[in-house]
């Protein structure tokens, strides 16, 4: 562990060397410091007030409204998709009680959830033709973000074992998809229990069925270019450690805007933030 703490130490203080250190010897002297002078400060680098933790986690939530909205009667069934989070933490502790973290973790967030509606506007393919429109039935929707995740919380100790975590968080999404189909079942008349109104509610009915030629289908390109690349949100977690290095966390973050955009034509048209829970295990280099 010690060769693993050196490491890190290492790495930071260069980092901090070449951000001011270096710099602000070769203006004083005209010179670059030598190796020995560079390994010199680094052995003088105060560490004990560092953090390092190393987390793996699994998540569970979705992207759902704040306020369901009254076309959504009734969800069905949800389920979720194999949400991970991975990451490192750089915590600076200030005392025994407080501290400030950062870090950088790769996370997926996904959820498949099916919903019975009634005169929800949206846009589908059936047979190979768009038709938009209020739709009344039965709904699958999947949704999944990948990316790159910064936290910046405060963190406060209540003992040497548990740690509380709370702050903000800023994602970069870099792989993002919003896909399903909408259906209804058959009705005993020849025809099925769900439909849209081409345009409005006094448009053409369109009945939507449950196979691959007479469901709604949405999804590619025509979602994904509506679905936000940053993201921020808030996260408020905890951190309790069982060992001197192990320990377990749990934390619940929220996204503060939309998973959609606002640009003119989105075909979505609620608001949707994740919600997610994650619990893993963390791994503590340093004190």
């Amino acid at each position: 562990m010690k060769t693993i703490h050196h490491t890190i130490k290492t790495a930071v203080t260069a980092l901090i060397l070449t951000l001011c250190g270096t710099t602000a010897i070769a203006q004083v002297d005209g010179v670059k410091p030598s190796e020995k002078e560079k390994e010199d400060i680094i052995a003088g680098v105060d560490m004990s007030h560092w953090n390092f933790d190393i987390r793996a986690g699994y998540s569970i939530g979705g992207t759902v409204p704040f306020d369901m909205p009254a076309e959504i009667r009734h969800i069905n069934s949800f389920s979720p998709k194999f949400n991970y989070r991975f990451g490192l933490d750089i915590e600076y502790r200030f005392n025994e009680n407080w501290g400030l973290l950062s870090g950088l973790y790769f996370e997926r967030k996904g959820f498949k959830g099916d919903m019975t509606a009634k005169q929800y506007d949206i846009t589908i393919r059936q047979g190979g033709e768009e038709i938009s429109g209020p739709f009344t039935g039965n709904v699958v929707a999947n949704i999944i973000q990948t990316g790159l995740t910064l936290p910046i919380q405060a963190s406060w100790y209540i003992n040497r074992k548990l740690k509380i975590r709370y702050g903000l968080y800023f994602s970069l999404i870099t792989d993002r998809d919003f896909y399903g189909y909408a259906y209804g079942e058959p009705d005993g008349n020849g025809n099925y229990t769900a439909y849209l109104r081409q345009g409005n509610s006094q448009g053409a009915l369109v009945y939507i069925g449950n196979d691959d030629n007479s469901r709604g289908t949405f999804e590619g390109d025509t979602y994904k270019e509506y679905m936000r690349r940053f993201q921020l949100g808030a996260d408020i977690g905890a951190d309790w450690f069982f060992s001197r290095h192990w320990g377990i966390f749990a934390d619940i973050s929220l996204g503060l805007n939309s998973a959609f955009n606002d640009k003119p034509g989105n075909p979505v048209n609620m608001a949707l933030y994740p919600l997610y829970g994650t619990f893993g295990i963390v791994y503590k280099i340093g004190r």
